[in-house]
C-alpha cells in the first residue's frame, strides 16, 4: 500500500488546483486520474493535424485564472478571446461597456415595440457589471498598486468592504430563475427567448445576467486549454506531488482511510479531497467507522445527492473545412454565440422534449428528426475556431470548428436503448452543419472533410460526470449542494472524517472560477 498525506481524486481543474496548492506548500501529495489524460471538462485533442478543444472552448478569467498563474510561476501565452453574439445575419463583437448599448440596440431593432423591455434587461445588465467589479477585484483597494502600505489602505478598505458585503447579500436574494425574471419583465416570447436560451433551465438570475459581463473576461491560452491542464501537471511533479494517470478509484474505506483502485492498488491517506462526481464520493463510500450521529448524516447526505440529477448537457460537432481561418473571420470571431432565427426555440426546448420522453414507446424516428430539424432551426450555438484565436491550430489554408448545444441527457440515453444512437449523432452532425450552412456561414458543408460528435453520452463516459452536465446540479430542483456565496468555505465539507470535496458539484451556480476556487479551499482545509 502506498501512504500519501493527501490524496485527490480526480484531476479536473479543482483537482489540479487542489494538488498545486498543496505541493506548492511542501505536502506529500498524491493526484489520481481515471483518465490517461488530466482535465476533465478542460481538455484539448489533435485529429489530423486540427485543434479541438474537448470541454470548454475557453477560460473565463473572473479574476481567478491569471492570478492563478502568476502565484505558482506558471509562464503560459494567454491569447484574447473575443466573442461574438449573433442573430439572423446581425453579429456583435464584445469589446467593453459600448458592446451593451450596442446590444440594447440590436434587439430593439429585432423586437420593435419591447424597446421598454429591453430597456430594464440592460439596466439590470449593468447593475449586474456593478456587482462583478467589486466581486473580481477592478474596485477592490487590495488590488491597487501603487498603495502597499496597509494604513494607506485601511479607510478605502473599510469602505470597499461595506460595498462588498452589500453585494453579496444583493446576489444572495437573486435567485430567481431566470424564465421567471424575464416573464415579469416582458410578454415577448420570443424576445424573452433568445436572451434565455443561452443558459441552463432554471439558470439563477445572476449567474445568467453575469454573463454578459463576463463575455470580456475569456482568455484563450496558447496552444489550447489543455495547454493550461499540462501546465498545471507539469507544475505539480516540479513541485514534488505525484499524478497517477489511468487510476480510477473503486472504493473507499473511510475507517481505515484507504482508497482502492481497479487494478486493486491501495493508497492510504490522512486526508482526502474527492475532486470527482459526486454520485461517485456517495456510491464507493460507505458507513464505516463513523458514531450513530454520523452515520445518520451521512446516511442522509448519501440519499440527497443519489437523489438529485445534474443539468442539461451539451451536444458537440467536430469539423475539419477545407477553408481559410479568413473565410470565417468575415462573419463573426473565434467564438461566437448564434441564433438562427430571432423567433427562438420557446416550448421546443421544454415542453416537446418533455413530450417526446413521455410517449417515448410510441414516438417514431422521423417525428423525432422532424423535432431535431425545429431544434436546431431556433436554437443557439456555442461556436468555437480555435485558429481564428491561435493560427497553429489548424493545417494552412484550413479551419477546425466546434458547434454546441445544450441537449437533454436522457433524450440521448432512450435514442442508444432504443438501438439507433449512431444513426442519430451522424443526423445531428447533418442538422448541425447545414443550419450554419444556411445562415452564419454559406456553403460550410460543401467544404467539410472530416466531422465527429460527442453527444451527453460521451461527455457522461469519459469525464464521469453525471446525467453528462457540464455545470453540475439542475436548476429544475432543489440543488444539493451550497448555493450561498457567504457559505462558500463550508462547500468541501463532507460528513467523512478527513474526506473534503472540490469542483461543480459542491458548489451552485458552478463553472471554471468556482471550480478553482472550491479546490483552493478544499488544500486549506487540508493545512489545518
Amino acid at each position: 500500500m502506498i501512504k500519501k498525506d493527501i490524496v485527490v481524486v480526480g484531476g479536473g481543474i479543482a483537482g489540479l488546483t487542489a494538488a498545486l496548492s498543496l505541493a506548492h506548500k511542501g505536502k506529500d501529495v498524491l493526484l489520481l486520474e481515471k483518465n490517461e489524460r488530466c482535465g476533465g471538462l478542460m481538455n484539448s485533442f489533435v485529429r489530423d493535424g486540427f485543434r479541438f478543444e474537448g470541454g470548454a472552448r475557453a477560460l473565463v478569467n473572473a479574476g481567478l485564472v491569471k492570478p492563478l498563474m502568476k502565484e505558482f510561476g506558471i509562464d503560459l501565452e494567454v491569447l484574447p478571446n473575443p466573442i461574438t453574439l449573433g442573430i439572423e445575419d446581425r453579429t456583435l463583437v464584445i469589446a467593453g461597456g459600448k458592446s451593451l448599448d450596442d446590444y440594447a440596440r440590436l434587439l430593439k431593432d429585432l423586437y420593435p415595440g419591447s424597446e421598454g423591455d429591453v430597456d430594464r434587461i440592460i439596466r439590470a445588465v449593468r447593475d449586474i457589471i456593478e456587482d462583478m467589479k467589486v466581486l473580481y477585484g477592478v474596485d477592490n483597494p487590495l488590488f491597487a498598486k501603487k498603495k502597499k502600505n496597509i494604513l494607506v489602505l485601511l479607510p478605502e478598505l473599510l469602505a470597499w468592504t461595506i460595498r462588498f458585503f452589500r453585494t453579496m447579500y444583493r446576489i444572495s436574494r437573486m435567485d430567481t430563475p431566470f424564465e421567471e425574471y424575464l416573464d415579469a419583465i416582458s410578454s415577448n416570447r420570443s424576445l424573452k427567448d433568445i436572451i434565455g436560451q443561452h443558459f441552463f433551465r432554471k439558470t439563477p438570475v445572476f449567474f445568467a445576467l453575469s454573463y454578459f459581463a463576463l463575455y470580456n473576461d475569456y482568455i484563450y491560452p496558447k496552444g489550447g486549454v489543455g495547454a493550461l491542464i499540462d501546465t498545471l501537471v507539469d507544475t505539480i511533479r516540479a513541485r514534488g506531488g505525484e499524478i497517477r494517470c489511468g487510476t480510477e478509484v473503486t472504493r473507499i474505506d473511510g475507517k481505515a482511510r484507504i482508497v482502492t483502485d481497479s487494478a486493486g492498488n491501495s493508497y492510504g491517506y490522512s486526508k482526502l479531497i474527492w475532486a470527482g462526481d459526486l454520485k461517485a464520493l456517495y456510491a464507493l463510500s460507505g458507513e464505516e467507522g463513523l458514531g450513530p450521529k454520523d452515520r445518520a448524516s451521512y446516511a442522509r447526505r448519501k440519499e440527497t445527492v443519489l437523489g438529485h440529477r445534474g443539468a442539461e448537457s451539451v451536444f458537440s460537432v467536430f469539423a475539419a473545412v477545407d477553408l481559410p481561418p479568413a473565410a470565417f473571420a468575415e462573419a463573426a470571431s473565434g467564438h461566437v454565440f448564434f441564433t438562427p432565427d430571432r423567433r427562438g426555440l420557446g416550448t421546443i426546448h421544454t415542453a416537446e422534449v418533455r413530450d417526446l420522453l413521455r410517449r417515448w414507446d410510441t414516438v417514431r424516428k422521423d417525428e423525432l428528426f422532424a423535432w431535431l430539424h425545429r431544434f436546431c432551426a431556433y436554437n443557439t450555438f456555442e461556436i468555437s475556431i480555435p485558429a481564428l484565436r491561435d493560427p497553429d491550430a489548424a493545417p494552412a489554408g484550413r479551419t477546425g470548428i466546434i458547434v454546441s448545444a445544450l441537449f437533454d441527457y436522457e433524450l440521448t440515453e432512450r435514442i442508444r436503448a432504443s438501438g439507433w444512437y449512431e444513426e442519430f449523432k451522424s443526423r445531428v452532425e447533418d442538422e448541425f452543419l447545414t443550419t450554419l450552412s444556411s445562415s452564419l456561414y454559406p456553403g460550410l458543408d460543401k467544404k467539410i472533410l472530416f466531422r465527429f460528435s460527442a453527444s451527453p453520452l460521451s461527455i457522461r463516459e469519459r469525464v464521469g460526470s453525471s446525467e453528462g452536465s457540464i455545470v453540475g446540479w439542475s436548476f429544475e430542483e432543489e440543488i444539493p449542494a451550497v448555493t450561498n456565496m457567504f457559505r462558500m468555505a463550508d462547500s468541501v465539507k463532507t460528513p467523512l472524517p478527513g474526506v473534503y470535496a472540490a469542483g461543480k458539484w459542491v458548489y451552485s451556480p458552478a463553472g471554471g472560477p468556482t471550480a478553482i476556487m472550491t479546490g483552493r479551499i478544499a488544500a486549506k482545509r487540508c493545512l489545518r
